[in-house]
């Protein structure tokens, strides 16, 4: 897959979802204001690591219950929301 929606995702005692494993694989965005209040996050989006950076970009909201990017390339533009 190239896209996971997660909601109501596991952090760790420091807010951040980054196991090994998960960071290894995925580029794991957050709610644009996760770092100053980490306890209200309820939505991440997990981009694989295989699509280019260059090709997608984080659609900043001010909302604890929403995460969005932007991807686009040959086929035009598509934006993902992941919605709590």
């Amino acid at each position: 897959y190239d896209l996971a929606c997660i909601q109501e995702p596991f952090l760790n005692v420091i807010g951040l979802a980054n196991t090994s494993n998960l960071r290894r694989y995925w580029d794991v965005i957050y709610l644009t204001n996760h770092h100053s209040n980490p306890e209200r996050s309820q939505t991440i989006l997990l981009v694989n690591k295989k699509l280019s950076k260059n090709n997608w970009h984080i659609i900043s909201l001010d909302t604890p219950n929403i995460t969005a990017i932007k991807i686009h390339g040959d086929f035009g533009k598509v934006h993902i929301y992941n919605i709590y």
